[in-house]
């Protein structure tokens, strides 16, 4: 008998990975997550705002393998100097930078469907867009564990995803009990930030008026990035933390 996630260690490891590392994590969230979307904000939508978009992405998926080593490193009781948290972390993202941008663009695909829901389901879009949320969500409970699988084995991309597959089998209930406490913690904050920025229930259009409009200085801009960055920092432990709970891990 397959035996179960282990939801509440698992929650308990992310917070006191996420503290322990905290300052590392941050720095190198600043530098990858935060100064790229503050650029694509006040890029608005002209021609250069594509690639700030790319390089921002690319730049995303560098700063989850490097939270993930680290994270990986303290969990199995190596814990990192905040000095080298991220030196090493970027010595060891070429074992894992394809399987981390296979999952990114999984992501990529599923936002794009909930646009084309939105332009082309008309009155059905609502359930359309619960149907992709639902799709992707399981998704990512089967390839959870994938890029700290491919930093620990070296594996190559499809072969880190497919190993992740075999390995959640049986215990993908406790790991989407552990993404929808996470989804559900991190949320809301990002949500109500926005709200305050640009106003509730904002388009589109609305908020990219509103970042066109604003400076480098302004506060708004830099209230929703900062806030973005703490919960990019702490969702980037989550992936080491449910590769420590699986008995491979």
């Amino acid at each position: 008998m397959t035996p179960c996630f282990d939801v509440a260690l698992a929650l308990r490891r992310i917070a006191t990975a996420f503290w322990h590392d905290f300052a590392p994590i941050i720095g190198a969230g600043f530098v990858l997550v935060t100064l790229p979307q503050v650029a694509l904000m006040l890029a608005g939508t002209g021609s250069g705002a594509t690639v700030v978009a790319t390089l921002g992405g690319l730049l995303r998926v560098l700063f989850v393998v490097i939270v993930s080593f680290g994270a990986g490193e303290r969990l199995a009781g190596r814990p990192l100097d905040a000095r080298a948290f991220v030196p090493a972390g970027f010595a060891a993202s070429p074992r894992a930078i394809g399987a981390a941008m296979l999952l990114g663009a999984g992501g990529v695909t599923a936002l794009a469907a909930l646009l084309v829901a939105d332009l082309a389901a008309g009155p059905a879009a609502p359930v359309v867009r619960i149907a992709i949320g639902v799709t992707a969500f399981a998704a990512a409970a089967l390839v959870a564990p994938a890029v700290p699988l491919a930093l620990a084995t070296r594996a190559t991309p499809v072969g880190a995803l497919l190993t992740a597959v075999r390995l959640t089998r049986g215990r993908r209930g406790g790991i989407a009990a552990v993404l929808g406490v996470m989804a559900l913690t991190l949320g809301p904050p990002g949500l109500i930030v926005a709200a305050m920025v640009y106003g509730p229930g904002a388009s589109a259009a609305q908020v990219a008026a509103t970042n066109a409009a604003s400076g480098v200085l302004s506060p708004g801009v830099w209230l929703v990035a900062l806030v973005d960055l703490l919960r990019w920092g702490m969702a980037a432990v989550v992936p080491a933390v449910v590769f420590a709970g699986l008995p491979e891990g």
